[in-house]
């Protein structure tokens, strides 16, 4: 006889819950084994391709020269040893820096290193008695083709052996390697940066322990392994790729563009839109120091070497156009920061050439035909500006006087 009682009903139901729940259970179990397992694979499967990549040529990854050519950079010099980097539809910093592809300036950029790290497309004579140009990412050339940097063309408009010596981290290390006894030095100095305010300037060498030539041998082998892993572990195409695939949803119609503030942005009054960054813009509104002293003790020690000393005055891209931007910028008595540096070196004897008051001139005379002398993609100067500063140089009593060869 079936049992109809109560607790039978309650007994049954609980055995149907349990039995009911079981295979929801086990169905659950399913996707998360999987899931477990697929996750490790995924990081595995990065990380393979992340080290994979690493191994690719840089200058297949860089948009420009620039970040190519510093990555590897294992000797004393700043970019990589007896290296050729070239690129079709190179662009700016600025468009990049502000993710801004309409902007771009595409060019082609031929980007030529010697055995020293240097960029120079030849080796070069020892002892050099020539003219050999320091200073930063200006007198490197970021942006134009071998044959278009201040090297190369003050060398061609002046017929005087140049070495572009830019970005040089030990100066008398260099001018050892070059064994310079005579010649001119020309210290390119960008108004972006800060005067140089060291005081006292003292050869590199005599800041290191003395070596036999096998510890010391010994000891660029080990700075340039050091280096190199460095660089390698720096380098992620992974991370470069993945960061431009997003990038390209960031144009503010699929995704808002978070860059856009990493630059100012201006018209021109022939109505082209110009970048600049916005500390050059900041800048222009401080009073910042002036001290000439670091390039006082610089002529000082050089002039008994036998070499003299020119400083190149390079103005920002702001200064050069703002009275050039639409809508007029607000009139100022302020006078221009170079212009100060220019007069405080002549009064303390050193020989200094502004570029300042000619690039000014020149912008405006050059709007109308839309050329200019920097890229509007980028901060620094372009072929015209650094063929404009060739022509100063070149023209001045420092290198006309200069019995360089």
């Amino acid at each position: 006889m079936a049992d109809s009682s109560p607790r039978s009903s309650i007994s049954s139901s609980k055995a149907h819950l349990v039995n009911s729940s079981m295979p929801e259970a086990a169905t659950n179990l399913g996707p998360r084994v999987l899931l477990g397992r697929m996750a490790p694979a995924v990081v595995l499967l990065c990380l393979l391709v992340d080290v994979t990549l690493r191994f690719v040529p840089s200058q297949l990854i860089a948009f420009r020269a620039w970040e190519s050519m510093t990555l590897f950079a294992i000797g004393d010099g700043p970019f990589a040893l007896n290296a050729v980097y070239r690129n079709t539809r190179s662009y700016g910093d600025l468009a990049n820096l502000a993710n801004l592809p309409h902007l771009r300036q595409y060019r082609e950029e031929v980007f030529t290193t010697d055995a020293a790290g240097y960029r120079n497309r030849r080796e070069v004579a020892k002892p050099f008695s020539g003219i050999l140009l320091v200073g930063d990412s200006f007198t490197a050339g970021s942006g134009v083709s071998d044959e278009l940097t201040l090297s190369e063309q003050l060398s061609e408009l002046s017929g005087r052996p140049t070495y572009n010596g830019a970005e040089a981290q030990r100066f008398w290390e260099l001018l050892d390697y070059l064994q310079m006894t005579r010649g001119l030095v020309v210290w390119q100095q960008s108004e972006r940066g800060p005067l140089p305010m060291k005081a006292a300037i003292t050869p590199d060498r005599e800041l290191q322990p003395a070596q036999t030539p096998a510890d010391r041998k010994k000891t660029e082998t080990l700075v340039r392994i050091s280096k190199y892993a460095m660089s390698l572990e720096s380098y992620s195409p992974l991370q470069t790729l993945s960061g431009r695939a997003v990038k390209l949803l960031q144009n503010d119609r699929i995704l808002p563009n978070p860059y856009r503030t990493n630059v100012a942005s201006a018209q021109l009054r022939n109505g082209r839109e110009i970048l600049f960054l916005p500390t050059e813009v900041s800048n222009f509104e401080l009073d910042r120091p002036t001290d000439p002293e670091f390039f006082v003790q610089l002529k000082t020690q050089l002039d008994q070497r036998g070499i003299r000393l020119l400083v190149l005055l390079v103005p920002d891209k702001y200064v050069v156009y703002r009275d050039l931007l639409l809508p007029a910028a607000p009139l100022t008595r302020r006078e221009p920061f170079l212009d100060i540096v220019e007069q405080r070196l002549a009064a303390a004897n050193v020989a200094a050439l502004n570029l300042t008051p000619r690039f000014r001139q020149q912008a405006n005379a050059l709007l109308a035909r839309e050329e200019y002398l920097y890229w509007l993609d980028d901060t620094h100067w372009n072929a015209e500006g650094i063929r404009d500063a060739a022509k100063a140089l070149t023209d001045s009593k420092a290198v006309s006087e200069c019995s360089c060869r």
